[in-house]
């Protein structure tokens, strides 16, 4: 007789949803990366992935036929600050409903109308990004040649760039006036034909780097790096020797004897008999000489403005073009024929060297206490900085302990097994 087995559960408890498999995926597993886009970018603006000059690694661009290039920085927040950024339409009436038209679930979904919280708090600013920069690397030699360039149609300098790097093709198919005007600045141009050629010139990329440069000077530069790296650059060491001369001297005075001091003459009678006596007073009297003083001078505005533009020359070469390209043209700028004269900053920096050096050797001469040669102070400042960057770290990773964490730590373990002690293998027993 066969045994009858009941398959399915008839009870509404046990019974599988129909939806069960249907459940809905968390949309955060893979966290979303968030963009700040410039304002009134074109229809036809795309991201392209372009090599950055300075190293050749590819970088997120953005390419606006209209608008021209940008480039995306990313903002990052501290890893021991748990963050998380919270998203609301910037425009209050989009949450505003109206009863009588229908409703478009696609445009409110888009518009996040409810909100939308991200677990990443990095997000990725664009910037704009001069195409010359792109372009520099690609026509500038790397190494210097004694042969001169010939002038070329623009279509024939990148014909083997633009066959092996699409996103570089995009740029030039749909951006031929951004790429033309980059290259006028980075080569000398001649008409042929009634087409335009091209011959890059070092000199004309150091004139456009130049306007770049006063640009910059022009519109400001942020406080602190003004305070960094040019006021504190330009300062004066304050070198003042001291020197401390102890003078002794002897006086002779008889002792008054006060009213009051009647009732201890009684007591000791020898006292009363030195009151008559002669008393020396020795008295110090320390002063203090300077051997030289040097007194910091107000910065003039000439060496100011030339430090400032320094600074901005510096983090061009060293921010956008290759270390190679960028050498050359360091070169071309410490050389006397230089497009801007640094010759009145070489020295006064020259003149500051000399003082910091005479201050560290007359402090180190007359400072007996220290027990350690003195230091440059701006490596004491690093190191006092990377200190306190330390123990902040420290501090924020002990906060980010939960307190069982915390109070284990404090239980004495002295004495105690590890936990991987009872996981090891016992040693064979020999059976004799």
């Amino acid at each position: 007789m066969a045994v009858a087995t009941r398959s399915t559960s008839t009870s509404p408890v046990k019974k599988p949803s129909a939806n069960a498999a249907a459940a809905p995926t968390n949309p955060q597993q893979k966290p979303l990366k968030h963009f700040v886009l410039p304002k009134d970018i074109s229809p036809k603006a795309r991201f392209l992935l372009l090599r950055h000059p300075r190293d050749g690694n590819p970088q997120r661009f953005l390419f606006c036929p209209e608008r021209g290039l940008f480039h995306f920085n990313r903002i990052s927040a501290p890893t021991t600050d748990p963050r998380s950024l919270l998203f609301t339409p910037c425009i209050p009436e989009t949450l505003q409903t109206n009863p009588t038209e229908p409703k478009d679930e696609t445009r409110s979904d888009h518009l996040l109308s409810k909100g939308y919280i991200s677990k990443s708090p990095d997000f990725y600013v664009a910037a704009p990004f001069d195409v010359a920069f792109i372009l520099a690397p690609l026509i500038l030699p790397s190494k210097p040649t004694a042969a001169k360039a010939l002038f070329q149609p623009i279509d024939d300098l990148f014909e083997q760039r633009i066959q092996d790097d699409k996103e570089l093709r995009y740029l030039f198919e749909h951006g031929r006036p951004v790429v033309e005007n980059a290259m006028s600045m980075l080569c000398d141009t001649i008409e042929a034909g009634g087409e335009q050629m091209y011959r890059p010139s070092e000199e004309k990329t150091a004139r456009m780097i130049v306007q770049k440069v006063k640009n910059a000077d022009n519109r400001g530069l942020p406080t602190s790096l003004l305070d960094k790296f040019v006021k504190r650059a330009l300062e004066a060491p304050i070198l003042s020797v001291k020197r401390e001369e102890t003078l002794t001297s002897t006086q002779t005075v008889p002792l008054a004897m006060d009213e009051d001091d009647g009732a201890l003459d009684s007591l000791d009678s020898q006292s009363s008999a030195a009151s008559t006596a002669q008393s020396t007073i020795f008295s110090e009297v320390s002063t203090t000489s300077s051997i030289s003083t040097v007194v910091c001078e107000p910065i003039s505005k000439e060496l100011f403005e030339l430090q400032k533009q320094r600074v901005v020359l510096d983090f061009i070469l060293t921010s956008y073009l290759p270390e190679s390209i960028a050498d050359r043209l360091r070169a071309r700028f410490d050389s006397p024929d230089s497009p801007i004269d640094f010759t009145t900053l070489k020295d006064h920096l020259r003149h500051l060297e000399n003082l910091k050096a005479e201050a560290l050797a007359s402090r180190s001469i007359t400072d007996f206490s220290r027990k350690r040669g003195l230091e440059d102070d701006e490596a004491l400042e690093v190191r006092a900085e990377k200190k306190r960057k330390q123990e902040e770290e420290e501090r924020k990773k002990k906060l980010g302990e939960s307190r069982g964490v915390r109070e284990l730590k404090k239980v004495n373990v002295s004495g105690m097994k590890k936990m991987s002690d009872f996981f090891t293998k016992k040693p064979a027993t020999t059976v004799s």
